[in-house]
């Protein structure tokens, strides 16, 4: 049996599968220096990128850096899948340096330059046999069996036929998984039939498993892939064993055969997110702390008490918050901190931010 383990525990692999960050160099400098190649080597396209203000990029083998002329905004290098996987197979692999050891040099070399945007990790199964297909994880969290992290949100697509998919996690989360036949998703994209593609590899079964890290989350990863001293494939098992927990039938945590067997001597790891001071708490601790609210306490007290305070008018304060309005500086602040938070849907955010900008100053109003 611990044979057989082995052998299987042989045929997995794992590393990232996109990185993707910003980083305060001139492109020349982030070509020789960052990726270590040739300006030559790469074209100048225009096109943009969603939610940033980059018109322009340089591409080369899929790798992307975006940059703009129109202001300070930092460039953006971008690898994808394929990207990533023609930097690692054709640059970095020649160099003999691991994905993780690449990640460690661009901190070493660039942190304080450097704000990454989104990282995925991927882990690879090409046993004949897998450990786990879309479909195992599925019919647990039919039964609310399984928990990712403490959320049971999973969504299923495809089929047999047509290949399965399954994600955990909500559809804005930061920190989604996916599970998926690769071999099918592969096959799709070459126009062949799967069997031929599974030929050609010399394998008859290639399940993946993803999870894109976004925001805060993949700040929180590449901090820890700078601290460790595992490996990806170490690593990335660790972080599922972490955040993917089975219950039994009685509701209690349990280990299914098949995740016992691939987490064999596998440590368990997570990270923690701390709150940060944004300019928002910020405003509201000023509120509360220096002297804002008593004064409100007072003006209410004078109010009921019908105490004048000519010259000025008075008004209850409940008129006064109904009609005020924010001012511009403001309804950014707070549709900034509405889009960074992680626990609303999409839908709830974007129906708050319209009642923001519904509330923010008109210049005709006796509030400006």
């Amino acid at each position: 049996m611990v044979i057989k383990d082995i052998d299987k525990q042989n045929k997995l692999t794992a590393g990232l599968d996109w990185v993707q960050f910003q980083i305060d160099m001139k492109i020349e400098n982030i070509i020789n220096d960052v990726l270590g190649l040739e300006p030559e080597l790469f074209i100048e396209k225009s096109g943009n990128l969603r939610y940033y203000d980059y018109e322009k990029y340089w591409v080369y083998g899929e790798i992307k850096l975006y940059f703009t002329e129109k202001s300070d905004t930092p460039c953006m290098v971008q690898f994808s899948g394929s990207g990533w996987s023609f930097y690692k197979d054709n640059y970095l692999d020649l160099w003999e340096i691991t994905e993780f050891s690449y990640i460690k040099f661009l901190d070493s070399s660039f942190g304080q330059l450097i704000d990454p945007k989104r990282l995925d990790m991927r882990l690879d199964d090409f046993n004949d046999k897998p450990y786990y297909t879309p479909k195992t994880l599925l019919s647990y969290c039919q039964k609310r069996r399984l928990l990712y992290g403490r959320s049971t949100f999973y969504k299923p697509f495809g089929d047999d036929y047509t290949g399965r998919t399954l994600y955990l996690g909500a559809d804005d989360s930061t920190k989604k998984t996916r599970i998926y036949d690769k071999l099918v998703e592969q096959a799709k994209k070459l126009g062949i039939r799967p069997k031929d593609l599974a030929e050609d590899m010399a394998v008859k079964s290639w399940i993946r498993t993803e999870t894109e890290f976004r925001q805060d989350d993949v700040k929180a990863v590449w901090l820890e892939i700078i601290k460790t001293e595992q490996n990806e494939l170490d690593f990335y098992k660790g972080y599922l064993k972490g955040k993917i927990k089975f219950l039994d039938k009685q509701g209690k945590f349990y280990s299914p055969e098949f995740w016992r067997h691939l987490m064999s001597k596998t440590k368990a790891w997570s990270y923690k997110i701390s709150k940060k001071q944004t300019p928002i708490l910020d405003k509201i601790n000023w509120f509360i702390q220096k002297g804002a609210l008593p004064i409100l306490k007072m003006y209410q007290f004078l109010y009921d008490n019908e105490i004048t305070t000519a010259p000025l008018d008075q008004y209850p304060i409940d008129w006064l918050i109904e009609e005020s309005r924010y001012s511009k500086s403001l309804a950014t602040e707070i549709i900034k901190y509405l889009a960074e938070l992680n626990d609303l849907s999409k839908d709830k955010k974007m129906d708050l931010i319209k009642q923001v900008q519904h509330q923010t100053k008109d210049t005709n109003s006796q509030f400006d």
